[in-house]
């Protein structure tokens, strides 16, 4: 008998790596972007996200910079800038946002978030990143 869980995002979806401490927020995010049609792979500390990063680039890295092991400003050099999209989040807005200006990061969206504006801001950002389209039900990026 097959299982009545529903499918998740097929494994040529978008890939998102999901880099946030707080596990709350991580489950709501990870739920939001499945259900937009993206795969996530998701960290709440500084080495997995490293780690994470290495072993499969994504098309999005969500970033929080608080985390625990280390700040998320310094997995940006790791980042392959052609390939990847980086949107930092963070509640310390003024702090962060001149650090954006001076990582060249590609968003900055202060928490707490509206889930219809994290979900649309990371669908561009796949957009941009050249992925393509999120599948049927997902929200229009524009």
């Amino acid at each position: 008998m097959a299982s009545s869980a529903p499918a998740g995002p097929p494994a040529t979806a978008p890939h998102v790596l999901l880099v946030e401490d707080n596990h709350a927020v991580r489950v709501m995010q990870r739920f939001l972007l499945a259900r937009a049609g993206l795969r996530v792979t998701e960290c709440g500390d500084f080495a997995s996200a490293w780690a994470a990063l290495r072993a499969e680039p994504p098309a999005v890295l969500v970033l929080d910079l608080n985390l625990p092991g280390g700040s998320g400003l310094d997995l940006l050099p790791e980042v392959d800038r052609a390939r990847t999209r980086v949107l930092i989040m963070s509640a310390m807005t003024q702090q962060h946002k001149a650090a954006q200006m001076e990582v060249q990061a590609d968003a900055f969206l202060a928490k707490p978030f509206d889930p219809e504006v994290f979900t649309r801001l990371v669908l561009q950002l796949v957009q941009a990143a050249g992925g393509g389209p999120t599948g049927p039900g997902a929200p229009d990026p524009a």
